[in-house]
This record gives C-alpha cells, structure tokens and sequence, in this order.
C-alpha cells in the first residue's frame, strides 16, 4: 500500500486539492471553535438537535458562504455532519466540493467526515485519496480516521492490507488504541486469517491495551474456526489468567470450537462451568451443543440438552428443531421425529425446506414411503420450491424400497417441473436399475448424461456403470467403456480395475482377467487384498487352485497381507478337490492369525468330520460358532 507514503495524482485527488494556494499550515488544525453570531449559533443547535433536514441542511450552506468573513469551518462542519447522520453521503461530497470551490478551508473533521461519506459508499480509493489531501494539508490523521480506513479495508475483504496500512501509520507515530486493534483483528477473522490475527492481539496485548474483552471471543472464536483448538483455548486460560472474565460470546466462541470439532465433553465442561460462574447461556450456546451431539448422533444427549434450554425458559428457533429432527431421522427415531416436528409446528414456527427434507429421509429410511410422498406434496402449500434435494430423497426411497418405476416416473416428474436432476439423482436410478437387471435402461440413462450435457458423469457415475455391466455379464460393454476414459480425469483407479476383474472371472475369462490384473501392477497401481481375493476367488472356482495358492504368497511377500476372506476362498478350493492335507495346514494358519472360518467353509469340514478323526480334530481346535461344532452336528446326524 504505497498511497501513504505516495498518493498517486488521480482526477480525485486534483478535484480535493483544487485549491492548492489555500492549504493551510501544520496549525491549521487547531483553528479556534468560533461563533460569530447569533446565526451560527442557531444552526449549531439546530444541528445538534437531530431536528435538520437535507432541505434545511442546503439552505444553511448556502447562507453560510454568503457570510464575510467566512463563519468558522467547525460551523460548516455541524451541517455536513448532520448530512452524514442522513445518510446522505453523496450530498456530502457534493456539499465539500462546493465550500472548497467557495474558498472555505477544510480542518480535518471536514476530512474525516468526507472519508466517512466514502467509507459509506464503499469508495475506499476516494478513501486514500481523502487521506493523501490531509497530509498535503500538513494534518495527521487522529484515531477516526485511521478507523474509517481500517474498517474501510476490513469491510472489502482486504484485511492483511489494512495491516500493512496500520504498520506505515504507526512509522509517522500513530499507536492506535483498542478499537484500531480491534478493527484490524475483527478483520483478519472475517476472511479466515487467524494467525495473523492472534500475532496483531499478542502485539496489542504488549500495549496493554484494556477493555478487550471481545476481542478475545472473536479471535477465539476464528482460531477455532480454522481448527486451531489448542491455540484458542490457550488464548482462553491466558485471558482468565489476567483476571478478565470470560462473558457469554467468550464461552459461545470456545463452546461452539469444541462441538465442531467433536470434542463434546470438553465443551460441556466449560458450558458447566460459564452456568457455575452466573452466566447465562443463551439461544447461539445452546444450538452449539445441540449441533455437535447431533453431528456425532448422540441424540439422547441432544435431546438433553433441548430440554434443559426449554426448562431455562429459552425458546427453540428453527435452527433448533431442524437440527434435532434431521439427527433423529438419521437415527432411525422417526416417532420421535415426527413428535418434534409437531411440537415445531404447534410454537407456529414454520419449518424451513430443510426440515422437511431432513424428515422425508427418515420416513423414507424406514419405509414409510406412503408418508414420505405426503410430506413431499405439501411443500408447495408451505410456500416452499421443491428442490433436487426433496427428489433425490423421494427417488432413492422408492429404489432403496425396489419400486423403481415410481422413482423413475418422479425423475421425469422433476423435469417437466423444471428442476434439473444432478449426478446424485442419475446414480441413483443407475445403481438400482443395475441392481434388478435393467442394465439396458441404465445403459440410457447414462448416455443421457453425455446428450442432455445439463449434467456430466461423476467418478461414482463411472463406477456403477462398469460395476452394473460387469455383474449382469456385459464384461465386454465395460471394457470398452474402461478404455473410453484413458486420457481423462477417471482414467483409472484401484476400484474400477478390480471390478473389471471381477467381471472376467466371473464369466470364467480368467487369461483376461490376469492380464488385466499385469496392467494394473505395469500402470503403478498397488492391488489391494479385494483385488487379489477377487482373482484368487476365480482362480479357485476355475479348479486352479495351485495358482490361487502362490497368488496367495506373491501378495504376503509384496506388503499386502491376506485377510479371514483370502484363507477361506483358497480353503475351499483345496476342500472342493478333496487336498485335505493343505486345507488343514491353512486352516492352522488361520487359526495361527486369530481368523475364522466361514459357514461354507466350517460346512465343507463338517461333512468330512464325519469320516476324517485328523479334520474333526483341527475343526475342534478352531474359533468357529458352537452350532457348527462337530460334536453338535455329529450328534444331530446321529
């Protein structure tokens, strides 16, 4: 910001300094308040009184100028004030070109009134130019206008400016006070700057700057905001440590961090202790805790929490009950829900769409589809537009309950309305389309992706579609559609090779199905234990269970250790071609690493339990469920 040490020559800056052969002197400021007459004093007074309008105001200037000697500027400076108090900031700057043309002498409250008009405006490059005219003048800037430039910056988002604006006042030996601090500070945390901000209060803190108190909660408040958790609450005991006592926006800051983070019994505790010091918490510390019990679905807790504020005589807004509905929906507690929401209504608050999303979910997450499309038709009636949100709700109830058709019929509903789906309403219908084998209707859908263009396939489009085509055997359709994304931002990943690797083997093209799984390796894509047990499941079902078993060695001696599901894919193969021997070194291996058999596996050996004493031993020996246990099946074969 170099306008204070250079105010660059603008049309602005020639039109405020017009008369250049009248700037006054360094004493120039300290011109004597002066009443002349009967007349000035009347306007004063008038002025003061609140009682002046703009007519009177421009009647009063007129006069004024009319008056030799000129009346004293700090007369001329009531009226423009009371101008400034209207509202009417461009008829101040009006009104300041008109004295400067008539020869009438700014002081710097003329200045400062002007920079506020500016400030008002949002004008901050007339600003700067306003304040490039007070030193030209021979003035130095006073605590208001520093302010008026400060909050001018902090106000447009320029707060890191405004600090380097506050270090070049400080080099001419403006040391500002509390509420510059708190400006610059309020400022950084508007904008997410919170380090900086705790660096600009630890240099104020060194001023010992008092009266402060805010300002702790704000910067507080955006350390926490940008997870700085540690950082604020030793802002907090350092504050409680000079004897400041926290207020209730303080405990709000520091209550409202812990929730978002998830650190709720931190947060009760300085929300108990704020109660044990005699303050009262109000509705925004109430919400907090509600939110943040909710987030992490302790509902018992939030529902606590709900009634305590009730019992304080704190009435609930609509934050309050969309919050708890929403997380008692998505606990399944839909009674409950339903019961909030009655009591939301009968306070005459009206739910806000969220709300009524938040409840459609739940009814729809327990079936209740019938109510579900109840709600869902009486928005309109409560002034409401229905949104994707409400028809993505609607659609994946109706999947998620297989009636597709109905859920496909409200998609083409939602674009005659005019509401245009997004990705989460196309994967939607295109996962449960796959699902029941509608693979070709699926198929369309996501083509009509790529025609209508309103809407471009997602990563998750991709993989649903390749998963789609793979399990109802169109391995060949998901090839091609694999090889359509090379040279494109979903080119490939672990997911979308395992699932075509799946697909192959699935349909026995097990030659494909490993060099797939070379290309992955060659492409340096680590597989991942579902990939190898996928191919060793193939492997396995196509009687090649030698090949299975080294697969088994290759992925330990590459970093990538077999899990419970490997053991038993490759047990069974060995069980299926009567190698009893290798099953039973595998199952002590299993049971070496604290895994299970699974039921098809502990069934194969119950079977051969019966004639094999050496597999009935090893069974006895393994963690497996005491229905399955030999002597129990043996008994019940008996």
């Amino acid at each position: 910001m170099q306008l204070i040490e250079r105010l660059p020559k603008t049309p602005s800056v020639s039109l405020l300094t017009q008369n250049a052969s009248q700037i006054s002197s360094p004493n120039a400021k300290k011109i004597p308040l002066l009443v002349h007459n009967d007349f000035e004093f009347h306007i004063r007074h008038q002025c003061k009184s609140g009682k002046i309008n703009l007519n009177d105001a421009l009647g009063y200037i007129d006069k004024l100028i009319k008056v030799k000697p000129f009346p004293s500027t700090d007369t001329f400076n009531h009226v423009l004030g009371s101008v400034l108090k209207l509202s009417r900031d461009s008829n101040v700057i009006s009104l300041y070109r008109k004295l400067n043309y008539e020869g009438i002498k700014p002081n710097l409250c003329t200045l400062n009134i002007l920079l506020s008009s500016y400030y008002h405006l949002r004008r901050m490059d007339f600003g700067f130019c306003v304040l490039g005219d007070i030193f030209r003048r021979g003035f130095e800037p006073d605590y208001a206008t520093v302010g008026r430039l400060l909050k001018g910056l902090c106000v447009e988002g320029k707060g890191l400016e405004a600090v380097q604006v506050f270090a070049k006042m400080r080099e001419r030996g403006f040391q500002g006070d509390v509420f510059t601090y708190g400006i610059l500070i309020y400022g950084l945390c508007s904008i997410g700057e919170s380090c900086p901000a705790l660096n600009l209060f630890r240099k104020m803190a060194k001023r010992n700057c008092e009266g402060y108190l805010r300002i702790y909660g704000t910067t507080i408040g955006s350390l926490y905001k940008d997870k700085l958790v540690d950082e604020g609450l030793n802002l907090f005991f350092e504050m409680v440590s000079k004897g400041i006592t926290p207020d209730v926006v303080v405990y709000s800051s520091l209550v409202s961090g812990l929730c978002s983070l998830g650190r709720l019994k931190e947060a009760v505790k300085f929300f108990d202790e704020m109660i044990g010091r005699g303050i009262a918490a109000d509705l925004v510390m109430y919400n907090s805790l509600i939110h943040g019990f909710s987030r992490e679905g302790m509902w018992k807790e939030a529902i606590r929490i709900f009634d305590r504020m009730v019992g304080e005589g704190i009435s609930p807004d609509e934050i309050t009950f969309t919050t708890l509905i929403s997380c008692l929906c998505k606990k399944g507690m839909v009674v409950k829900a339903h019961e909030m929401f009655a009591f939301m209504r009968q306070k005459e608050m009206k739910p806000t769409l969220f709300t009524y999303n938040s409840l459609m979910d739940g009814l729809c997450r327990a079936g209740q589809l019938d109510e579900a499309a109840k709600l869902f038709r009486s928005i309109p009636d409560q002034g409401y537009e229905v949104n994707v949100i409400s028809y993505n709700i609607m659609i994946n109830g109706y999947c998620k309950s297989q009636k597709i058709d109905e859920g496909f019929q409200l998609f083409r509903d939602m674009q005659f309305q005019g509401c245009k789906p997004n990705a989460r309403t196309y994967n939607t219908l295109i996962q449960a389309l796959c699902r029941v084998g509608r693979v070709r209707t699926a198929k369309k859908m996501f083509d009509e992706m790529y025609v209508c263009g309103s809407q471009s396939p997602t990563s998750f489009t991709y993989t649903i579609m390749l998963d789609g085509l793979c399990k109802n055997g169109h391995v060949d359709e998901a090839i091609a559609l694999f090889r359509s994304l090379e040279g494109t931002k979903y080119e490939s990943s672990i997911e979308l090779y395992s699932i075509l690797i799946y697909g192959m083997c699935r349909t026995g093209r097990m030659e494909e199905a490993r060099n797939m799984f070379n290309e992955m390796s060659r492409k340096g894509f680590v597989p991942d234990v579902v990939t190898y047990n996928i191919l060793i499941d193939g492997l396995c079902k196509k009687g090649m269970i030698l090949e299975a078993n080294k697969l088994i060695v290759e992925m330990e001696e590459k970093g990538c250790l077999p899990n419970s599901i490997s053991f038993n894919i490759i047990i069974q193969g060995f069980l299926r071609e009567n190698n009893i021997p290798e099953a039973m070194n595998l199952l002590k291996e299993m049971r070496r690493r604290n895994f299970a058999p699974n039921e098809a596996v502990t069934s194969l050996l119950l079977n051969l339990a019966v004639e094999d004493s050496q597999c009935r031993a090893t069974l006895e020996s393994l963690p497996v469920p005491d229905a399955l246990k030999p002597e129990n099946f043996l008994g019940k074969s008996l």
